[in-house]
């Protein structure tokens, strides 16, 4: 798996908190994702059909893994920025290595607190 991101992210804890996340998400790292999602975490998968919502750690954790279980060849992070409790992040995944096959994303995020320690929020935006 080839994963690439940006140099913007390095200056800020709080953006390589998240640009983190989103490796952990490309590579499908349960155990990594565990620890930075919240017990009472929401997740909200919006697509063109409506929103599919999730809540509790072991839910997002099964919806999460579901989104790359997909199995991509390579994911490139274009920027992850935060403000206080908000974050965002968006890139694209590669599922095909002939980069014909390829999945824009967008997440939103809240930080449980300040501290970039765990999601209380996640919001996935997709086709």
């Amino acid at each position: 798996m080839n994963f690439t991101g940006t140099d913007s992210c390095g200056n800020s804890p709080k953006n390589m908190f998240v640009a983190r996340f989103e490796e952990n998400l490309i590579n499908g790292d349960r155990e990594a994702l565990a620890e930075v999602v919240d017990e009472d975490c929401i997740l909200q998968i919006v697509g063109s059909g409506g929103v599919a919502t999730s809540t509790g750690r072991d839910e997002v954790l099964a919806a999460l893994l579901g989104l790359a279980a997909s199995n991509p060849v390579a994911g490139h992070l274009e920027a992850a920025i935060t403000h206080g409790k908000a974050a965002a992040a968006w890139g694209q995944w590669e599922k095909s290595s002939d980069g014909e096959d390829i999945l824009h994303f967008s997440h939103t995020f809240w930080f449980r607190t300040n501290k970039a320690e765990e999601f209380a929020q996640i919001r996935v935006f997709q086709p």
